[in-house]
């Protein structure tokens, strides 16, 4: 949980634009406009890949 944590510290700005489009989208749009849940995938996918298990960013090099 601490990685999901981390993420949000650093990016949460970004997931708010995220979220705020997919809703907005979601209702403008037909129902086949699914970006809430790509966008929760990507969430997961991000803090596990990114971060590692206390909370801070992996070193990728």
């Amino acid at each position: 949980m601490k990685r999901y944590k981390g993420l949000l510290r650093e990016t949460w700005w970004l997931w708010l634009i995220f979220i705020a489009f997919g809703a907005i989208g979601g209702f403008f749009l037909p129902p086949a406009f699914l970006s809430l849940p790509i966008t929760f995938f990507s969430f997961l996918y991000f803090g596990f890949m990114r971060y590692d298990a206390e909370g801070n960013p992996r070193d990728l090099d």
